[in-house]
């Protein structure tokens, strides 16, 4: 699966718990700003700082409850869970948690965000559609 398929099966699963939740802000939000804080700080520190700001364990947008998707720490939560697909599927890491997935990157970071980049830009568009 090329990343532009799927972000666009992620997009359906925002679609469907949309319909359930009507709002998904808390995660929109992180979507919206995730893409720049990588450009801006690098992608060890994005997942740092989003790690820090999470709230309980990383959270699938399916097993999430719309009432915590209010929450701002669980859109850091939900989008972590995100980013931990993403660098499974397209970066080939190995990582189930987000201090893993840290320790991983930092081995080779630069080619990891290289190849991620263009991914979070999608979600962040796709994130949009479905606001």
């Amino acid at each position: 699966m090329d990343y532009i398929d799927f972000v666009i099966e992620y997009g359906k699963k925002l679609e469907k718990k949309k319909e359930e939740c009507k709002s998904l802000d808390a995660f929109i939000r992180r979507a919206e700003d995730f893409p720049s804080l990588v450009a801006q700080e690098g992608l060890v520190p994005a997942m740092t700082f989003y790690y820090s700001k999470m709230e309980g364990g990383v959270s699938s947008i399916e097993n999430v409850e719309c009432e915590e998707l209010i929450n701002e720490g669980k859109g850091y939560s939900v989008y972590l869970s995100f980013l931990i697909d993403v660098l499974r599927e397209f970066a080939n890491l190995k990582c189930t948690t987000p201090l893993d997935c840290i320790k991983e990157v930092r081995q080779n970071e630069i080619v990891i965000t290289r190849k991620i980049l263009p991914i979070l830009v999608e979600m962040k568009k796709v994130s949009n559609i479905v606001r």
